[in-house]
């Protein structure tokens, strides 16, 4: 029986601040609002795209936002 343990590298988000530039991680591809964002894991990264399905630029804004909430981690009560 093997006693290994794998250690795996945090996954890290790295992003700007969205007040000076609030579509920064939004784009428009025929008229449907896409968000993407990159993902680094140690040493690499993987840049992820996801479909807004919208036309709405306002909602497509509050859409991201939820979505970068999922994902940031939230401090913990002690």
């Amino acid at each position: 029986m093997s006693n290994t343990v794998t250690i795996r590298p945090t996954v890290r988000l790295v992003s700007k601040p969205r007040t000076a530039h609030p579509n920064h991680h939004l784009f428009n591809n025929n008229g449907i609002w896409w968000c993407q964002l990159t993902v680094h894991h140690g040493p690499f990264s993987k840049r992820l795209r996801f479909s807004l399905e919208t036309r709405d630029l306002e909602q497509a804004r509050t859409s991201s936002d939820r979505l970068f909430a999922r994902l940031v981690p939230q401090p913990h009560a002690a």
